[in-house]
């Protein structure tokens, strides 16, 4: 079951929409048709798989994990990370200490919240124009 929502204000009163497969489907096909260098788009890839492919928006990854899930060393992820930070891609919350390559010390990893509503709001648009409703709940 899918729990990702969003939630707007509208008309006085907030909006929760419900997030589907297509959300997810458009995510990625933003993330495989961009103009990324590779290191970038199988960062990025990643991170999709392990949050919002699993229905959360973030994941506490080890750089030393994520180094060997893309297949680049530590040094590479790290400029790789920080390009993508900059270019808007990605946020991290980094955990406290130093660098070190220890495989238990985690950072949090999420797509960032601009690169999700500038795909949300396509999702959004493409919902309506083909006539379908966005599951909403108000409060």
């Amino acid at each position: 079951m899918n729990n990702l929502t969003v939630t707007t204000q509208q008309n006085g009163h907030k909006e929760t929409i419900q997030l589907d497969e297509f959300y997810k489907s458009l995510l990625f096909q933003h993330i495989m048709d961009g103009d990324h260098p590779r290191n970038e788009r199988d960062a990025m890839l990643v991170i999709l798989r392990k949050t919002i492919h699993f229905n959360k928006w973030s994941d506490r990854l080890s750089m030393y994990w994520l180094s060997k899930a893309i297949g680049i060393s530590e040094n590479t992820l790290r400029e790789t990370i920080k390009r993508l930070e900059l270019k808007g891609f990605l946020t991290i919350a980094k955990s406290k200490g130093g660098r070190t390559s220890s495989a238990k010390k985690f950072h949090s990893f999420s797509l960032s919240d601009e690169f999700l509503f500038m795909i949300f709001d396509k999702w959004y648009a493409i919902k309506e124009e083909n006539g379908f409703t966005p599951k909403v709940t108000f409060r």
